[in-house]
């Protein structure tokens, strides 16, 4: 099967072999060429469905980008616009992220009973989760590299999961 970038991904196999070449990682060059594009596919519907995008989603897009007005402040200075053609660099580099590690294990994990864990214990090892801790994996480099291009809310800046 071949992905097809802003219809299936936002990032092609070649340009996410560059990403992880610069950062010398293994894991990503010793996986085959099928297990990378469903890495890339899962990072991307991920990227997709857990954030909040400032800017409005094309009609004739399948994908949440490229997005119409786009523009990213950089503290009192000018910012960044992107047209609406663009995919910007900081998705690129998170489906980059995500991708790695959609290859060892699926992104959202189907849990028992919504993932609700009071306390684990096999043998001697225990675990038990604050009442309030999230199910589920958190991607906080990737979150952290989108956090420009998330809806704000209040004192919560780019932090937005839906």
């Amino acid at each position: 099967m071949a992905i097809v970038v802003g219809t299936d991904t936002y990032l092609s196999i070649a340009d996410a072999d560059t990403y992880w070449s610069k950062r010398n990682n293994a894991t990503w060059s010793g996986a085959d060429a099928a297990d990378k594009e469903k890495a890339l596919i899962e990072a991307t519907q991920y990227v997709d469905g857990a954030f909040n995008f400032i800017g409005t989603q094309k009609t004739d897009n399948v994908l949440a980008w490229p997005r119409f007005d786009v523009y990213i402040r950089k503290g009192n200075f000018a910012g960044v616009s992107y047209d609406s053609d663009t995919i910007p660099p900081q998705i690129e580099n998170a489906v980059a992220e995500l991708a790695l590690q959609a290859l060892s294990a699926r992104l959202i994990a189907v849990k028992d009973r919504g993932g609700a864990v009071k306390r684990e214990k096999v043998d001697v090892l225990e675990i038990e989760y604050l009442d309030h801790a999230p199910t589920g994996k958190t991607y906080t480099f990737a979150s952290m590299l989108l956090k420009p291009l998330l809806i704000s809310t209040g004192n919560m800046k780019g932090l937005v999961r839906s």
